[in-house]
């Protein structure tokens, strides 16, 4: 509508709407305001594109070197094992020295393990002993640095931005999903070895972001022995039955469900029927759906009944995967694993924001430790994944069957649990 020089006129109802948008962007995006929390959320996406290299081009490579879905499953069993035995140490250990050099120091082991990679596969003497080793040394690294990462979300933004920063930061990782699998499909139809070499130049670019953070973290005087430090934030975890709840609740997909991953190759080559490019594209579906969700819940971080609506989450994402496990279509299965996506970056931004906002401070780095260790059963769940597909079930069958269980354990624990539904 336009009055009589010709000037467009803004209805009462439209001008609230634009305002109600605009306030939604801002608020969906304020925490990058911190320059701080700019300098993190940088490193993250760039440690999420070397995370996603690693992965894929990891899975291809064991895939063309064995062919056996045992072999995917054993390999994330050993960066695992590393995770599950360190990550209770990392929290007590974080509060003793610079939270930015030792996540930076672990992500920089991380980009020579791929190099290392690389380099073996330029000169023909890759073998899968050579992975196993990196795998470890990989495991061992990310339970370092992981934590410590989520940890200094706290640290770079005020306690009231702190929802919004934790779902940018999900968001980054999402992204990073979106665009790396398929760029790494892209560079395996050319050569494995570029896909670590890529990933060991992000990996150093995530490293030199932290060095450009600027924090002043003040060092406790005295230090409790180290394992009883990590009692003491065992017992706290414990006692906090709306704590030890959410930490479950991330073990049981992380456990039962993300392990399809590491089968995806098989899953790609002979039951879809495409090659590495659409095996990259399968991988990036979740993400895409994440991203597309991902600034409405950024935008929406302060909404009531988080563990409710993060729990339902959970199972519409698994209930996707159960889903994408029964379908030989090839866009079928991407669109259930986009839509699934939408639940998948709701549930994990819900459920770590709840985490962050009612541990103590004096406990945070332990308990988020613990919550990582939880996400340490990633591989034992592909270990025991790949030997069910590998001996009695087949890939699409096992993915199936773990999902039911997963979606029958998410409502048992969540949604009959008067602590989720107080949350």
């Amino acid at each position: 509508m336009a009055d009589s020089e010709g000037e467009p006129q803004i209805e009462p109802g439209e001008s609230a709407g634009a305002e109600a948008r605009a306030g939604l962007r801002s608020q969906a995006f304020s925490s990058l305001s911190v320059i701080n929390f700019r300098y993190l959320l940088s490193g993250t996406l760039a440690s999420s594109f070397a995370m996603w290299m690693e992965q894929i081009g990891q899975g291809w490579l064991v895939a063309q070197l064995t062919n056996s879905p045992f072999q995917l499953g054993l390999v994330q069993f050993i960066r695992g094992i590393s995770i599950l035995f360190v990550s209770p140490f990392v929290g007590g250990f974080s509060e003793r020295v610079d939270r930015r050099l030792l996540a930076g120091a672990a992500t920089i082991v991380n980009g020579l393990g791929a190099l290392a990679i690389a380099v073996l596969l330029v000169t023909h003497h890759i073998a899968m002993w050579q992975i196993y080793i990196t795998a470890f040394t990989g495991g061992f690294s990310s339970s370092i640095y992981n934590p410590l990462r989520q940890f200094l979300v706290y640290d770079t933004v005020e306690f009231g931005r702190l929802p919004n920063a934790i779902a940018l930061n999900a968001m980054a990782n999402n992204m990073a999903r979106v665009v790396g699998p398929g760029i790494t499909g892209f560079m395996l139809s050319f050569s494995v070895s570029s896909v670590f070499f890529g990933e060991s130049l992000f990996f150093l670019a995530a490293a030199a972001s932290l060095a450009a953070i600027r924090l002043t973290q003040e060092l406790p005087a005295q230090h409790e022995p180290m394992l009883a430090a990590v009692s003491k934030g065992a017992a706290y975890l414990l006692r906090h039955r709306a704590l030890l709840r959410l930490t479950l609740l991330q073990a049981i997909p992380t456990l039962l469900v993300f392990p399809y991953l590491y089968l995806m190759p098989l899953m790609a080559r002979d039951y879809l029927h495409v090659g590495s490019a659409g095996y990259g594209w399968l991988q990036t579906g979740v993400g895409i759906g994440a991203v597309i969700a991902g600034v409405v819940v950024a935008g929406a971080a302060n909404v009531r009944h988080k563990g409710v609506i993060g729990n339902a989450a959970l199972v519409f994402y698994v209930s996707m995967i159960l889903a994408f496990s029964f379908s030989r279509v090839y866009f079928l299965s991407l669109f259930l694993l986009m839509v699934g996506g939408v639940g998948f970056i709701t549930f994990s931004t819900f459920n770590q924001t709840l985490v962050q906002v009612h541990v103590e401070d004096e406990y945070r780095g332990r308990v988020l430790s613990l919550y990582t260790m939880a996400q340490g059963l990633n591989p034992l769940g592909s270990l025991i994944m790949g030997s069910v597909a590998a001996t009695f079930l087949g890939t699409p069958h096992t993915i199936a069957v773990f999902c039911v269980v997963a979606i029958v354990l998410a409502l048992f624990s969540g949604l009959t649990s008067k602590e989720i539904w107080d949350l």
